[in-house]
């Protein structure tokens, strides 16, 4: 027989666990944004040595934080904005080229940083509604429902590839037969 009472409090803990997860990341981008601030201030501010030597220290921890930075972000589904360039080839010919934006992080060109911003602010609205979203019961019964959806998607199946939602498809009807066959042996009998 299933214990029901140790089936919810794990699944209490799963939803805390979430949250943490999100609300973290949150404050992570949070920090990415206030040094990205830190170190802007720093160049414009040129004379004021305490703002130099702070801004020195911000570029540093961008710098050396600049992996994990990229990948929090992009584990939001966000791309990468770039700068595009004219580089001379000689001989009167020239060649685009692009500069990622959360390659270069510490790269003081304002677009860029307007552009890093607004990624980054992008990336910290996606983590504070995920940790709201856990608190939601209607969000958790759609994740019960679509249970084979949620464990593919974590899988990186795609459903909107025509294979990917037939397996999702397929799945999902097993997985509904399959619960209605458990409750109805489990309770009815």
């Amino acid at each position: 027989m299933i214990n029901y009472m140790n089936l919810c409090i794990l699944f209490f803990v799963f939803i805390i666990i979430r949250i943490l997860i999100n609300i973290s990341k949150y404050f992570y981008l949070r920090k990415v944004l206030l040094k990205q601030n830190i170190m802007a201030e720093g160049v414009v501010n040129e004379n004021d040595e305490t703002k130099v030597k702070k801004a020195a220290n911000a570029t540093e921890w961008l710098e050396s934080n600049q992996i994990e930075i990229k990948r929090v972000v992009l584990k939001t589904g966000l791309r990468d904005l770039s700068n595009s360039y004219m580089e001379p080839m000689g001989l009167g010919y020239a060649q685009r080229k692009d500069i990622s934006a959360l390659d270069n992080i510490t790269y003081l060109d304002l677009e860029m940083m307007q552009k890093l911003k607004l990624i980054f602010k992008r990336a910290k609205g996606f983590y504070k509604k995920q940790a709201l979203k856990n608190i939601n019961p209607i969000f958790w019964i759609e994740v019960i429902i679509f249970l084979p959806r949620e464990i593919l998607k974590y899988f990186s199946v795609e459903e909107n590839v025509k294979l990917g939602s037939a397996i999702v498809k397929v799945l999902q009807v097993i997985y509904w037969i399959g619960s209605l066959l458990f409750m109805y042996l489990n309770y009815v009998k």
